[in-house]
């Protein structure tokens, strides 16, 4: 019981957190990097739709190391949560 009032109260205190941070990004809004993607995407990637265009070619690495991050990470997991059957 305690633990579930504990979890609770952490997931609150990380939503507050969460939503003065967003709000708070407000004041600091930039759009020079939409301004470029919009002006340069097309001749650059080659792609009619910019989203693709972002996703494919300026991130692609970007992307690539977020896969294999995420595949040792979830093969370390199955590493480590295996029992052995073996009693030595």
């Amino acid at each position: 019981m305690i633990k579930s009032i504990v979890l609770i109260g952490m997931l609150i205190s990380i939503l507050l957190s969460f939503i003065f941070s967003l709000d708070d990004s407000k004041k600091h809004l930039n759009t020079s990097s939409k301004d470029y993607y919009i002006s340069n995407s097309l001749e650059e990637t080659g792609s009619k739709n910019i989203v693709t265009g972002i996703y494919l070619d300026y991130r692609l690495f970007d992307s690539l190391f977020e896969a294999a991050i995420l595949l040792i990470s979830v093969s370390g997991i199955i590493f480590m949560s295996k029992k052995d059957d073996e009693v030595l």
